[in-house]
């Protein structure tokens, strides 16, 4: 029993500040969360009291609540919201990295934190996957404030590296101060794991070497992260300056963001696609290796170089850029639920169904798809570029496993026109709620056509066992597989 009311049940997880424990609170009859506070070398109890204290300031959807901040045996115990579910780190060494949609809304959840949280003078310090909880209707949550402080505060003192080494800022990692900047830093690395299932400098016990490639190398990419590459570049950029704060992370996924914004990145892409043949020879000859030597001195050197490069490459390009300006495609619009019930929703297509399924190609493809295809003309090869028989047998079979446990995350995996061709979320919730656990008896995935066939069988929630084949008609966008048709 803690301070005489919270009740101790189980370990919850543990870290460099401290267990968490799942608590039982006897005078509301709750469950808690409890963590009992660790001070840092150098810092005093009290200290860490204050710093507590500045989490409990926070009310935010997306942030767990402290609820109180007790003592026992003269040690500080914090008082949490309890969020039933798994934290990022566990869903994507369970199930694998997200998609490029499912990224984005839970990123967005994140930053909405994060803005709250820079906005009341507050810095996280350890923004990453183990501490974003993911709980029901897909809620994340950002948790874990032990280590925050004030942006004006000093109680850490500069030189003494806080947090974990893989999501640290470079600024950080060589001993300065953290800022909301560095929080966006982790953000940015939290995205990269998130997209690709391991964190952004590898996975490794040796903190020093982490800390090293963290200063010495440039930031990592990912071909994954689709439409959100340019989030990816502009939160861990080198320089803190250079970042997108956390409200500029709402405007990019909300599609309202300035263009100056958007322009260097969108700029740099172009001018490398415009010289992609005669470009990386001389690049690479001019750049030093990455690893022999301090960041500051490679910035120093690549810079100036980079301009000369950069306004050659304007003189060269910028007529065909600005003859091309305003050509720039729309972004398509993404479904927000997820999955769907296949061929037991429906019976058979209607003429209002089969119509709209016919018409959907026409809504969605973006100028420079129009121009090179009809709506009735199936998919051209540059639409189906990067699918694969590997992605398409590992997609339908998460899609598989996932319907009858999350409907409304499955329901995401259907486009706009299947989804209402599906019955539409509640239809789809209905028939998927009747559904216990799902098997897959074998897989037969085509990339031209995009499709597959599979062979499945259902253990219904009253005992019944159902089973079949079906084909579904399949479109591949910003490294995602959506289901589109079925027969």
């Amino acid at each position: 029993m803690i301070a005489g009311r919270y009740r101790l049940e189980r370990e919850l997880g543990r870290g460099a500040m401290g267990a968490v424990w799942l608590a039982t609170d006897d005078v509301l009859g709750r469950s808690v969360a409890l963590k009992q506070l660790v001070a840092l070398d150098g810092v005093s109890d009290a200290a860490v009291e204050r710093e507590a204290r500045l989490a409990a300031r926070l009310v935010h959807p997306n942030v767990v609540a402290v609820f109180d901040l007790v003592r026992d045996d003269d040690k500080p115990w914090l008082v949490m919201e309890y969020v039933e579910g798994k934290t990022l780190a566990h869903m994507v060494r369970d199930d694998g990295p997200l998609s490029v949609e499912d990224a984005a809304r839970l990123i967005g959840q994140i930053a909405s934190a994060l803005r709250a949280a820079h906005a009341a003078g507050i810095v996280h310090r350890d923004v990453k996957p183990a501490n974003i909880v993911v709980g029901r209707a897909d809620r994340a949550k950002l948790t874990d404030f032990g280590i925050a402080r004030g942006v004006d505060s000093q109680t850490t003192q500069t030189g003494q590296v806080t947090g974990s080494p893989a999501y640290l800022a470079p600024e950080i990692a060589t001993g300065g101060r953290a800022t909301p900047a560095s929080d966006m830093w982790s953000l940015g690395a939290t995205l990269f794991q998130a997209l690709t299932g391991e964190p952004p400098y590898g996975i490794g016990d040796n903190a020093l070497a982490t800390l090293y490639r963290v200063v010495h190398e440039e930031p990592p990419r990912t071909p994954l992260a689709g439409r959100l590459a340019q989030l990816l570049e502009h939160t861990m950029a080198y320089d803190p300056a250079e970042r997108w704060s956390a409200q500029d992370v709402l405007d990019f996924l909300a599609g309202r963001l300035a263009a100056e914004k958007l322009e260097p990145v969108a700029m740099r892409t172009q001018l490398l696609g415009a010289v992609a043949a005669p470009a990386p020879a001389p690049t690479e000859a001019a750049m030093p290796a990455v690893a022999s030597q301090p960041a500051a001195a490679r910035r120093r050197r690549w810079w100036p170089v980079a301009l000369v490069v950069a306004a050659a490459l304007v003189l060269l390009v910028g007529g065909a850029l600005w003859a091309n300006r305003g050509d720039e495609p729309n972004a398509k619009p993404k479904p927000v639920a997820s999955a769907s019930p296949l061929e037991e929703t429906t019976g058979e297509k209607t003429e209002d169904t089969a119509d709209e399924e016919s018409e959907e190609p026409s809504e969605e493809p973006t100028p420079s798809e129009t121009a090179s295809q009809s709506p009735s003309e199936s998919p051209s090869a540059s639409e189906t570029a990067g699918a694969s028989a590997e992605g398409i047998d590992a997609f339908i079979r998460n899609y598989l496993a996932t319907a009858p446990a999350n409907p409304d995350s499955a329901f995401s995996m259907l486009t706009p026109a299947f989804q209402a061709k599906s019955g539409g979320i509640e239809g789809y919730r209905d028939w998927w709620g009747s559904v216990a656990s799902t098997s897959v008896v074998s897989v037969s995935p085509s990339v031209d056509p995009l499709k597959v066939t599979y062979t499945y069988r259902y253990t219904m929630k009253d005992g019944r066992q159902d089973g079949g084949t079906v084909t579904l008609g399949l479109v591949y966008t910003d490294g995602r597989y959506l289901i589109d048709t079925e027969g």
